[in-house]
């Protein structure tokens, strides 16, 4: 292979080598458009999905709200006794060191 002007050349290279850095930034900002709107869609989906099924049971949502109120008072009571226990056990603890001195 016989090259004539070796800076010619390497401006010809550069050239390719930009236009392919241009190519691959536009490929990727398409990639990146394609995600944003499968997400947009699914979301949408989502919530299309989610609306129906509140208008199909309306007393659903209630439910849910019900237990899940039911189950932050049983968590603040098993937190409460877990207290009690610790405070019981240190108040045993004191009054052995107590007895022993």
């Amino acid at each position: 292979m016989v090259i004539g002007n070796m800076q010619e050349f390497r401006e010809q290279q550069m050239g390719k080598v930009k236009k392919r850095e241009e190519e691959e930034k536009r490929i990727k900002k398409g990639i990146y458009q394609m995600h944003v709107m499968i997400d947009a869609q699914s979301q949408e989906t989502f919530d299309k999905e989610r609306k129906k099924t509140e208008k199909q049971n309306p007393g659903l949502k209630e439910e849910r709200e019900k237990s899940d109120l039911r189950r932050r008072e049983a968590k603040k009571t098993d937190a409460q006794t877990e207290m009690e226990k610790m405070l019981s056990v240190g108040r045993k603890f004191l009054s052995m060191n107590s007895q022993t001195v």
